[in-house]
């Protein structure tokens, strides 16, 4: 009697080897009933009966146990030289370039454990070249250990989620369990845009969109900088990163507060973490569960979206598969303008006097270059140096890096403006105006004042130079609690150029000789420059005097002085531009972080005790000038 097409399938079935060399194929093969069929993982398979895909997989299509057919467990096949668990994501990322540059892959096969597993099938990868095991190692392996015909070496190189659902049937048909693929694709969604890789379409049919702009000409995850994230300032984000869980990626994103800070997200609390290794990473069946957990993030607060998805079946739990992330939102320790006990300023000098090429900081105990030893090198390094004395030309990232001033926008390119100058074009002898600029609705009144009397003056070339104090540690500019990368995109936005002065908590060097320091990076650029330092102060007297005798070596400027709050809040409502509270204070919930600034806030405010503008402190904002045209921003 001739054997039925069900006989012929549990035959094929324990005949069947299967070598998986990718986390997301050993997902695959699970959720397709094969979990017993497997003798090889990768060093990256979180396999077993704990595993998330077993929780929630359909058990019309699932089955078997976390065993193979032999009743041992699968073999670890690879081996890595990176610990995601170990290692920071900057090392991570330098050891994945290094990969790339060299072209050897961080993961290889483990000895002869492939040989060892006798696999009749092996599943693999050349989507990526730095996350799995090189295809033509396994081709290799394959070729020199295995007769003709005896072991068959499967490549899976999906780069949209339409593509990833196709797997799931092309694994199952080469496993002899066709139906069992069709039956899986039919759970995941049926269509898909075509959009690079799979997550823009996972966010599509998650109902959510990109926030970043679709112009890159590659299927492939591009790096992207933190202006290009703060420009498109999105609704919400979720950190997920790729190899790293939910323990580890809320933590990376925890230790990255300051980057995030300046987002929208932020201030409304709508940053989240997921289980990027399990959810988003890996091309198959969990990117289902991905998508919800998108959905859920992007419509948390709506009771009805919410609830259909915690009634799905495998929509992962809070805590577990995803978490929402709680930033401590205490201010880091205020900058000290005195000088500390233990001072590398002082000890630095020394070994200066000395022509010593270092010396050991006295209080982290690491041996740090001189300014002796990096003019013996004769250039910038490159490297954001404590003791440049070249304003760290060569730094590329300028705002995450400097420890000396150092221009972080240069401005307009000569003759694109008639009215500002960039820091280039400004010619020898001239007068340049240095405006305080703390990146809030004060000092950006103050910019719009100057522009409007270099307007109504006619006078000669204006140059205008913003100058920016903040945290060398933090890298948060002191009261505002804004990045400064956030003052940058002003900056750049408005394309003005800015100076950058890094204060260290530990140097010993006083406030006035750190601001003198700066101004004389602009004295390099500008051979016998004159300058006018401006303040954005209202009306304060003690803070106007404490300047006026602190720095009246200098032309000082007070273009907002009692001018009445009236007149500046109409000014700022012609600039279009949105201001938003940054920090606060005082004023028991009356004003808030990520409140707009508007009248009926300042109603509040006074109504509260509190000066409407916030003059006494009670509160701070960030001006969002790239909301608005930079003419319309600047009253041009």
């Amino acid at each position: 009697m001739a054997a039925t097409a069900t006989e012929t399938n549990v035959a094929a079935e324990r005949q069947l080897r299967i070598a998986s060399l990718l986390p997301s194929t050993t997902d695959i093969c699970i959720s397709l009933g094969l979990a017993h069929q497997v003798v090889g993982v990768t060093h990256e398979c979180d396999y077993g009966a704990t595993h998330p895909l077993y929780q929630t997989a359909d058990p019309l299509i699932v089955g078997g146990n976390c065993n193979n057919g032999e009743g041992t467990k699968p073999r670890t096949l690879t081996v890595s030289h990176i610990d995601p668990q170990l290692q920071t994501q900057a090392e991570i990322d330098r050891a994945v370039k290094t990969s790339v540059h060299s072209g050897i892959s961080l993961y290889n096969l483990n000895d002869t454990a492939l040989t060892d597993a006798q696999p009749s099938i092996v599943l693999t990868q050349s989507l990526c070249d730095v996350c799995a095991v090189a295809k033509d190692e396994v081709d290799g392996e394959v070729a020199c250990n295995f007769a003709p015909g005896q072991c068959k070496v499967l490549s899976l190189e999906p780069e949209s989620l339409e593509e990833v659902i196709g797997t799931f049937k092309t694994v199952a048909d080469a496993c002899g369990v066709k139906q069992r693929g069709i039956d899986l694709a039919r759970k995941m969604v049926r269509s898909a845009i075509d959009a690079g890789h799979w997550i823009p379409d996972m966010l599509a049919q998650s109902g959510c969109a990109s926030a970043l702009p679709h112009s890159k000409n590659t299927r492939k995850s591009v790096q992207l900088s933190w202006e290009q994230i703060y420009e498109s300032d999105p609704d919400v984000v979720i950190v997920g990163c790729c190899g790293f869980d939910l323990k580890r990626n809320k933590a990376d994103a925890k230790t990255a507060v300051e980057r995030l800070r300046p987002l929208r997200a932020f201030r409304e609390g709508r940053i989240y973490a997921a289980d990027g290794n399990l959810y988003f990473a890996r091309p198959g069946p969990g990117l289902r569960e991905g998508m919800a957990i998108l959905a859920r993030c992007a419509y948390d607060g709506e009771e009805v979206v919410v609830n259909a998805l915690e009634d799905l079946n495998f929509m992962p739990q809070e805590g577990k598969g995803w978490s929402k992330i709680v930033f401590d939102q205490s201010p880091p320790p205020p900058v000290p303008d005195v000088e500390d006990i233990e001072s590398y300023c002082k000890v630095h000098d020394e070994a200066c006097r000395k022509k010593q090429d270092t010396y050991i900081d006295p209080k982290t105990g690491y041996s740090v270059f001189t300014e002796v030893a990096h003019l013996r090198r004769g250039k910038c390094c490159g490297s954001g140096c404590r003791h440049c004395p070249y304003n760290h030309v060569n730094v590329k990232d300028k705002a995450s890096k400097i420890q000396q001033p150092a221009f972080l926008c240069e401005g307009l390119n000569a003759g694109e403006d008639s009215l500002c100058t960039s820091l280039s074009s400004i010619p020898p002898r001239s007068h340049v105006k240095v405006l305080f600029f703390s990146g809030g609705k004060d000092s950006f009144l103050a910019v719009r004042r100057l522009v409007k009397q270099r307007q109504e003056s006619c006078g000669g070339p204006f140059s205008l130079v913003l100058l920016t104090t903040f945290d060398a540690g933090s890298r948060i500019v002191t009261h505002q609690e804004i990045s400064i990368d956030a003052v940058v995109r002003q900056a750049e936005h408005l394309r003005l150029p800015l100076l950058g002065i890094p204060l260290h908590r530990s140097s010993g060097e006083k406030y006035l000789d750190r601001i003198e320091k700066g101004l004389d990076a602009i004295r390099q650029r500008v051979p016998d420059v004159s300058l006018t330092l401006v303040f954005g102060d209202l009306h304060l007297d003690h803070i106007r005097e404490w300047r006026d005798k602190e720095m009246g070596d200098h032309a000082l400027g007070y273009p907002l002085w009692q001018v009445p709050y009236e007149e500046l809040y109409q000014d700022l409502e012609a600039s279009g531009v949105r201001v938003v509270v940054s920090a606060v204070t005082t004023g028991d919930g009356v004003v808030k972080v990520g409140d707009v600034f508007s009248r009926d806030l300042m109603k509040d405010a006074a109504a509260a005790g509190m000066d409407s503008f916030g003059e006494k402190g009670e509160f701070h904002s960030i001006a969002e000038v790239w909301t608005v045209s930079r003419e319309q921003a600047l009253g041009l």
